[in-house]
């Protein structure tokens, strides 16, 4: 295997990212709720995530050049964001069709010496389409899609010998629903999220279970602190893996944790306004389900206006140095609402900021 050329992943400033992922709103599309889908692509993870405003990123692409016109089918024209979770080609094998038909404003993966060819080319075509390309930092980052934030996790030590074990996590969030994306990581990664960021992987809404349902992609431990209501696996029909691994299917059967899976059930699609969420398309689903109470505690993806000190403020998407130090002269406030008094913050700005904040 040859490195990663690394040049590609050069850290772009926040602002910039939240002007390629903040423009070209579109207040109606998906009429206030984020859409999740799981798209079925067989042996393989592709997510596409549509924010309210009509932002796209694309969570890996599957294992072959079929993710096209499956999003083609589903409307997608433009991805604002693009990732890869790690490097293994039943993740990326659709990604370089994707940049070439979509040419997506961000691309994130992580700067992992695992590698092949087929991988550098792909990285050798987001340099040549001049997509800025971005990497997991040792911090989290959150990213704004719209109304909708995605946190990157921090990147975890490096595994020279498990390519899974360098994945890029990612928690969704929008209001009190949340979904969280391990890619492929096994036991050892997610052993460090869990004593490094907990809350962070704490109660989310749904889960993709990581490697495609195997027993090393799940355990006791983990599913007592994620708390998932859902979980989603993404397979091949009769797969030569054995993928859900019967041990797995065990703990979530223990846990009265319900599964879907795309081998079976086909696309998963989800969405959520915020406070509630429902399954509204999969295989053996006809219509709308009964809407769910999302949870309303936001581990790690708000932050508390009254409390955050200038580098969480600056690390929130949609504010500005300027804006965090008039903000931090303004307190204490009273509720989110009355963020209304900084200048700088009217009515449209503080729509977008709701989901973002807690002031109490």
């Amino acid at each position: 295997m040859r490195r990663a050329s690394g040049w590609l992943f050069a850290l772009l400033g926040l602002g910039l990212l939240l002007i390629w992922l903040g423009v070209r709103e579109n207040p109606t599309a998906g009429q206030g709720r984020v859409v999740v889908a799981f798209l079925d692509v067989g042996q393989g993870d592709a997510i596409l995530v549509r924010s309210p405003e009509g932002k796209t990123a694309l969570i890996d692409a599957g294992p072959s050049s079929q993710i096209v016109p499956l999003l083609e089918r589903r409307g997608v024209t433009s991805i604002d964001l693009a990732v890869v979770s790690h490097h293994h080609d039943d993740h990326y094998g659709g990604m370089d069709d994707v940049v070439r038909r979509f040419r997506p404003r961000v691309f994130l993966a992580s700067d992992s010496s695992y590698t092949s060819e087929r991988y550098l080319k792909l990285l050798e075509l987001v340099r040549d389409r001049r997509i800025p390309a971005i990497s997991p930092t040792g911090s989290a980052r959150k990213l704004g899609l719209g109304s909708v934030v995605l946190t990157v996790f921090p990147r975890a030590p490096a595994d020279p010998d498990e390519e899974n074990n360098n994945s890029v996590g990612l928690r969704l969030q929008y209001g009190g629903f949340s979904v969280l994306l391990p890619g492929d990581a096994e036991g050892p990664e997610r052993r460090w999220w869990e004593e490094n960021m907990p809350s962070l992987c704490a109660d989310a809404t749904v889960l993709k279970l990581a490697h495609h349902g195997s027993r090393s992609g799940t355990d006791a431990t983990w599913l007592k602190l994620v708390r998932p209501q859902l979980a989603v696996a993404s397979m091949g029909r009769d797969n030569e893996f054995g993928h859900p691994h019967p041990q797995t299917l065990a703990l979530l059967k223990r846990f009265e944790i319900p599964l879907l899976r795309t081998d079976r059930d086909g696309t998963i699609v989800i969405q959520s306004d915020g406070a509630r969420w429902s399954v509204v398309d999969h295989r053996h689903v006809s219509s709308r389900t009964t809407l769910a109470p999302a949870r309303t505690r936001c581990p790690d993806a708000r932050v508390h206006n009254n409390q955050a000190d200038e580098g969480e403020l600056s690390a929130t998407p949609g504010f500005g140095p300027v804006l965090v130090r008039r903000m931090i002269g303004h307190r204490p406030f009273q509720d989110v609402d009355d963020l209304g008094r900084v200048e700088e913050i009217g009515e449209t700005r503080l729509s977008r900021l709701r989901p973002l904040v807690v002031a109490e």
